[in-house]
């Protein structure tokens, strides 16, 4: 990473103790040498998609090795992401390893969307992690189901992520006790109407507010 693309990150909610930990990086169109990479890594990286400029976000197993790869625009006016996984049966999500010593202590886990969900909130709720859709998929759950009690459902404020938050509930409000995150519905920072998620909720209020409520919440 070099300074442009710190700056970035920065400004979306990202400390340099974050970028270290969740291993962030860039990718510029030519892969970086020395490793030996697998074909279907390869057959994906070049398979019409143009990865020039990418943010590179490691996914990890609950072990912690890097099982995927989600790459998204530095440009944040470019929207979209894709996602590599070199693992299908085994749960594999951002922010999965980074999360799991204090999931053990606590049996309790918050989930959110995107990564970029993850970090403001991850300062204060260590164990949050980005199913990276308004979900819990099926790798995730085996999983959790046998580590926790208690699951924090962060999920955005328009109808998907409530939608994805009530097909748990459902589905799963036996198992766990099942909380929902309600984020205030403040004006965001460019005025461009309310909030729909913790990034925006970080933008408009920075992390000491942002703090106070989320530890209301926890406690």
């Amino acid at each position: 990473l070099g300074d442009p693309e710190r700056e970035v990150l920065w400004g979306r909610g990202v400390s340099d103790e974050q970028i270290r930990l969740f291993r962030l990086g860039v990718l510029n169109q030519v892969l970086p040498t020395g490793p030996q990479y697998p074909p279907k890594f390869l057959e994906w990286c070049w398979s019409g998609r143009r990865l020039d400029h990418m943010f590179v976000l490691p996914m990890t197993n609950t072990l912690g090795q890097v099982k995927g790869i989600q790459v998204r625009h530095v440009d944040r006016s470019k929207k979209g992401y894709s996602n590599f996984y070199a693992a299908e049966d085994e749960p594999v999500f951002f922010g999965l390893a980074q999360a799991m010593p204090s999931v053990w202590s606590r049996r309790s886990a918050w989930l959110v969307e995107g990564p970029f969900d993850l970090f403001p909130v991850q300062r204060v709720v260590p164990n949050v992690i980005s199913t990276m859709t308004a979900g819990l998929p099926q790798p995730l759950y085996r999983s959790l189901k046998r580590l926790v009690d208690e699951l924090w459902l962060g999920y955005d404020r328009d109808e998907a992520g409530q939608r994805g938050i009530r097909v748990i509930q459902n589905t799963h409000g036996r198992e766990f006790r099942v909380h929902s995150v309600q984020w205030p519905g403040v004006q965001r920072l460019d005025g461009q109407g309310p909030v729909k998620d913790p990034s925006d909720l970080w933008e408009a209020w920075g992390d000491e507010r942002l703090g106070v409520f989320l530890r209301a919440l926890d406690n």
